[in-house]
């Protein structure tokens, strides 16, 4: 009986390049779909920063602003007026930029009796340290009927074991005068950068634009820190990158606008 050779089933060369063919149709397909997917999300996801940012901003502004004066010795007859707490930049109502004192934990202490004479001290106990701590200076508040002045020192350091307070320059103090603890930052906006203090420290980034009006008890305009009732913040925010298909803007960033308008809340009423 004799053998019958098989027959090989394999693909032709056209059918193969067929194949090939449609391969790269549908990974060219599947790539295009994965940019535009890409894309969309990137889209999205600065859309949702730019708004985070702006958030951030008012909330962050307006927070500060709330606490202007919290539990701050203010002496309203002082006619040197050292006791401002907001000092707008460039001494305008309008600004995009203010420097704050604020009591950032409480810290106030009413001394007991005389100290530091005939010797001046550059170190003081408290009560409690601990409401001394996040300040960076301090402010002596006089007695009823005492001669010193309001005044202003420099806080070292803060020891919460031995609830002890070291300042300069070192002073006298009178029974019942008054201390209190004190924090000053300057909030402004360098470049695109919402900055506390120095241009290195950022606090909220890609700011187009920032707003802050002062306003008096009438809702005029206001710099001077005696007369401020209320505050109206506008806060400006974009993109970090551009949308070539938006063409509002020169840059091809999106922007969006919040306001926010509230009043001072521990101003004293004169």
């Amino acid at each position: 009986m004799g053998l019958t050779k098989g027959r090989t089933e394999g693909f032709t060369l056209v059918e193969i390049l067929i194949a090939i063919g449609i391969s790269s149709l549908v990974l060219v397909m599947l790539t295009r779909l994965f940019s535009v997917s890409l894309k969309s999300y990137s889209h999205q996801e600065q859309l949702a920063e730019m708004n985070q940012n702006a958030r951030y901003t008012i909330r962050e502004l307006s927070d500060i602003l709330m606490q202007a004066g919290a539990d701050l010795q203010i002496v309203n007859l002082d006619t040197l007026d050292k006791d401002i707490i907001i000092e707008t930049d460039g001494g305008e109502a309008g600004c995009s930029g203010f420097t704050i004192k604020i009591n950032p934990r409480g810290g106030i202490y009413q001394i007991p009796q005389t100290i530091g004479v005939p010797v001046p001290i550059c170190t003081i106990q408290v009560d409690n340290a601990r409401g001394f701590m996040h300040a960076d200076s301090m402010q002596r508040i006089p007695a009823m009927g005492s001669d010193l002045p309001l005044k202003f020192y420099r806080l070292l350091n803060v020891n919460t074991q031995t609830n002890s307070l070291s300042f300069a320059p070192a002073d006298s103090f009178n029974k019942n005068d008054a201390i209190c603890s004190f924090a000053t930052k300057r909030f402004f906006l360098d470049g695109t950068n919402l900055c506390c203090n120095n241009a290195e420290n950022v606090i909220a980034e890609n700011i187009d634009s920032l707003s802050i009006v002062f306003m008096d008890r009438n809702g005029d305009p206001e710099a001077s820190w005696k007369k401020m009732r209320s505050v109206r913040i506008l806060v400006r925010a974009k993109t970090a990158l551009p949308d070539p298909r938006y063409d509002e803007y020169a840059d091809h960033c999106r922007r969006v606008t919040l306001t926010y308008e509230f009043r001072l809340r521990n101003k004293v009423e004169l």
